[in-house]
Formats: structure tokens, sequence, C-alpha cells
């Protein structure tokens, strides 16, 4: 059964003031399309079918009214609860806040009230926190306890406010021990120990290095500052990483080993690792690399040839005749005499006889059986499918 006109607009009339009840708001026009349609036809526009539904239409106002408004939910928060409000309890008005008056504070203060305290700590709580977590656990801080907050503010607090970047100056700022820096050995003195106490215990992970150090020995952070701790395992022989560093001490080792520069297949043996791995750590190619060393790679690709067809052919005639081969150099000769490979002219001429025939040299027969008519005439006749012998 067709519903009626009257039933249908009944229905877009009790949508709208559902919508209503639900949002607190009149509803725009692109929130129902399904009823604008209707709303136009049988009512000439949109706000015209609001009126009829017994609402206020959505009429756009001025800067000056919206913050009116604002300012008029703000005083009437303060008469229902004697406080100004928290920033969440307004969440819903927080972007016109901010588009009319700058921020929440700018808008607490044109309300004419004090805003409330930002809570950021001063400097002496600051350091007060790191004190007392001193004395409660007999130890200083970490990032990690104020990650878990024990007492503690936030890490970036004490950065800031101390101005610093490192928590090892967060910590000597408040006068407490840094277990991150040491104190007791110079910068070489350290290096040299911890190589020794890592050979000795074949250590390979800071963690086994944390639970075997002695007390006075540096942090696992100063180690990886100072000189990075797979190049100190790697000092120590206990694990081969791939840096700049290893590449060159291995392909050094290898060359006086050999007594000639070694190749990328003989360096991946080494060091037990792809020339793409190598090529990812140092971030240029291998032979790149190893010519900013001011090494010489074993092998590197050929020179582009940048001659003309005309200006090759007459560079083999001229090398060939200056060299006595009247009638072409042999192929073997080639790189040795013009400077470029067999590769390189075939390229160009199609095998070493299209370069003679371009040189005006005599054509040497290509080496092949002779066959007999009938034995030609047999190849021809015998089907593709045959098995050879």
């Amino acid at each position: 059964m067709i519903p009626t006109v009257e039933k249908t607009i009944q229905d877009a009339f009790s949508q709208v003031q559902e919508f209503y009840k639900h949002y607190g708001r009149t509803p725009v026009r692109r929130e129902m399309e399904n009823i604008n349609t209707l709303a136009r036809r049988h009512f000439g526009t949109w706000n015209n079918f609001i009126l009829a539904a017994g609402l206020q239409p959505n009429v756009t106002k001025t800067p000056e009214q919206v913050r009116l408004e604002l300012l008029a939910l703000l005083n009437k928060f303060y008469n229902e609860h004697s406080r100004i409000p928290m920033r969440r309890e307004f969440s819903s008005r927080t972007g016109s806040i901010v588009k009319y008056f700058g921020s929440w504070n700018k808008f607490i203060a044109a309300g004419g009230f004090a805003p409330n305290d930002r809570r950021i700590p001063s400097i002496g709580k600051l350091k007060n926190s790191l004190v007392k977590f001193y004395i409660k656990h007999h130890r200083s801080p970490t990032v990690a306890d104020c990650l878990h907050k024990n007492g503690l503010y936030n890490d970036r607090s004490y950065f800031t406010h101390f101005k610093v970047t490192t928590w090892a100056d967060v910590l000597e700022y408040a006068g407490l021990n840094s277990y991150f820096r040491i104190t007791t050995m110079t910068e070489s003195e350290a290096k040299e120990k911890v190589v020794k106490l890592i050979k000795k215990h074949k250590i390979k992970y800071y963690k086994d290095y944390m639970r075997l150090k002695p007390d006075n020995y540096p942090s696992v952070w100063y180690l990886k500052e100072k000189f990075g701790w797979n190049n100190l395992c790697y000092l120590a022989g206990t694990k081969i990483p791939v840096t700049k560093f290893s590449i060159q001490d291995h392909y050094l080792s290898l060359a006086k080993e050999l007594k000639r520069p070694p190749t990328t297949k003989e360096l991946e043996s080494k060091m037990k690792v792809s020339v793409g791995a190598m090529t990812w750590k140092t971030g240029i190619p291998l032979n790149k690399f190893l010519q900013s060393l001011g090494l010489k790679p074993a092998h590197q690709s050929p020179h582009q040839c940048k001659l003309s067809k005309k200006e090759l052919a007459d560079l083999y005639k001229r090398k060939s005749i200056e060299h006595g081969f009247d009638n072409g150099m042999p192929r073997s000769k080639l790189r040795e005499l013009t400077g470029f490979s067999r590769e390189v002219y075939e390229r160009r001429f199609f095998n070493i006889n299209g370069l003679r025939l371009a040189c005006g040299f005599e054509l040497i027969p290509a080496y092949c059986k002779a066959y007999s008519e009938a034995e030609l005439s047999n190849m021809l006749k015998k089907p593709k499918y045959a098995k050879k012998r």
C-alpha cells in the first residue's frame, strides 16, 4: 500500500524531532539528505520545513554572538558548581573556544575568572623528587623509574626545567651519583679494560656485560656513546659486525694474505655476509667504498665506449696496420691494442667479420663441415620431432 503524502511528511517530522532529542540541536541539511528532497518539494526550503516541524532553524551567527553564547555557558556553569570548569568538561565546545578566544585560559580570563594553575612543578620540587627516590631505594633513579611514576615526574619535565639533554646531567644537577658516567677511569683505560673483559668471558651481548662487569666499570650507555658496542666486540674478537671499519680491516687482511686485491666472493666468504649487506651498511656500492679508502677493487665495470661506429672501425684498422696485422688483428689482441673488448666490437658490428667488412679487410670464412647435396636434402626431409643420435 502506497503511503499518503500526509503520512510521509509526518514521518519526516518525527525523524527530525528524534534527532533534536538525541543531539540537542537542529540537524543541518547534509545530515538528512533523504528528507531534503521531500522538504524542498513540499515546503520550498529546508528552513521552512524545520519551522513546520516546530524547531528553530540554524542561522549563521556572527563571531560576537558565538563569544557571548560561550561566555554565558561559562557563567551558568560557575553559578551551578561554584567553580570554573575544567577543559574536559567543555570538550564539545573546545574547537569553538580555541577558534574565537585563542586558548582555554584566555577564554576563562575573558569571562572574568582566574585560570587554574598549569600544575608545572618548580625546579625545587623536581630536585626533591629525585632525592626522595634516592633515599627510599638507595640508588639513583632511571628514566624507566619515571615511566612507572614511583613519586617522580615525567622525564621530559627534568630535561626542560634543568635545561639538559641527558639523564646523567639530570642526576648530576640534583647532586646525585650518576652511574651512567665513569669517574675512576680515563677513556683509553675504559676501552682497554672493557675489551679485555669481553675477550675473557667471550661476551657478545651487552646484557651479559651488565651481569659480569665489576662495579667500577663503565655502563653500557657510556660504551655505546663513546665506542659503539659492536666495535668493542669486534676488537675483542667475539663479533664481526658489518661496519665501515670491519669491511676495511677484512679487505686489507685478505689483500695481505693473497698478495693481490681480493674478489667480492672472497670478501663475502671471509666476513660471512653478502655484498648487499655491506652496501646497505655503508650506503654506497662496495667498489666506490673501497675507492673512497684509497683501495683498488679487483674487478671494475668497464668504461663505456663513447666512440662512434666509424671511429671504432678506424681505430681497429689503424692499430692493426701499426702492429703488422695487414688483414686485421686477432680477437685476443683487441683489448691490449685498442683498449676495448671483443664484446664492444660485436655489439656494434654483429661479429668480427662485420668489423673486417667495415674496414675493407678480407673476410675469414667460417670453418664448418661440407655436406653433399643428398645429405642436405635428407636433412630437410627429416621431421622436426625425429630423435637425434
